[in-house]
């Protein structure tokens, strides 16, 4: 019985895991199926190595704090030494991030049609197999980036302020980016495995659904810098950047699926980014963005 019920609490663990990474329950279903009499010893791995990744992500918070709580630098720039942290962890992440993105391509019609228009489709077994082997891949690029960010001594708000502040609002990358597969289609109702959170949900929704979590945590960013320029900078004389700062806080307020910056980056933090532009292109991934952006 006490079998049982470490089996049971563990496969809820893993399934609660998979399902908040962005990976469609359909995928639970087919790993207790498939796995058969060895299911437990297969979801007690996947579990160790999220777990793994939950270890180091609590050290991370012990020591930086929550995503929230990042301050940006109150004068607006962004240090070369923190891009280059930034971009040291991106290419840390680069091998688990090939192999995620391999299998990811063979589940996704659309992204192996852009590819490779003369290879014909892998059947449905295939499919499952590689949804199966997914799992793995998803702790392992979880675990290799926080890892990535205790050896850079970076925290997930610094992470993530420089990720949306790069990619979003100064390269135009997409939000809403992550690719959506199936496992089965069955005429035109679409079955299977969804890398999107519901299967209702087009591009837009997931966007606005990603701006929301954003708006979330990134506010709170913009209030902190505020108040530690305010300390700083107690003259009376009016300061460009504080007006600046302050103006966006309260766009922000007033629209909950704002971008950062969406209104153009400020020179102070295009002058930041601007020596690194083509390295920064190069460690995107638009196939990868839905699982970075599982904030919550």
């Amino acid at each position: 019985m006490q079998t049982q019920d470490v089996t049971s609490k563990r496969s809820s663990t893993a399934s609660k895991w998979l399902i908040g990474c962005g990976i469609g329950c359909a995928v639970v279903i087919l790993l207790l199926v498939f796995a058969g009499v060895g299911g437990f010893f297969f979801v007690k791995n996947i579990v160790k190595g999220f777990e793994e990744t939950e270890a180091i992500a609590d050290v991370l918070t012990e020591r930086y704090g929550s995503i929230k709580d990042f301050c940006p630098d109150p004068g607006g720039a962004i240090g070369p030494e923190r891009v280059e942290a930034f971009l040291y962890v991106r290419n840390s992440m680069e091998p688990a991030k090939e192999k995620l993105e391999s299998s990811i391509i063979i589940l996704s019609d659309e992204e192996r049609e852009s590819q490779f228009k003369e290879e014909p489709s892998p059947g449905v077994l295939t499919k499952i197999k590689t949804g199966l082997g997914i799992i793995p891949l998803i702790a392992e690029f979880y675990t290799g980036r926080n890892q990535a960010l205790l050896d850079a001594e970076m925290g997930l708000g610094e992470y993530y302020f420089i990720y949306v502040v790069s990619y979003y609002s100064w390269l135009g990358k997409s939000p809403g980016d992550g690719l959506e597969y199936n496992l089965v289609d069955e005429d035109e109702e679409k079955r299977g495995v969804y890398w999107r959170r519901r299967r209702s949900e087009n591009l837009e929704d997931r966007q606005d659904d990603v701006l929301k979590q954003l708006h979330r945590q990134i506010l709170p960013m913009l209030k902190n810098q505020v108040a530690k320029l305010m300390r700083i900078d107690v003259s009376p004389i009016r300061d460009p950047w504080r007006e600046t700062l302050a103006a966006e806080i309260e766009a922000m307020e007033a629209d909950r699926f704002r971008l950062l910056w969406q209104d153009g980056l400020p020179d102070v933090l295009e002058a930041s980014l601007k020596p690194f532009r083509a390295r920064l292109e190069v460690t995107y991934s638009k196939v990868l963005n839905a699982l970075e952006m599982a904030l919550e």
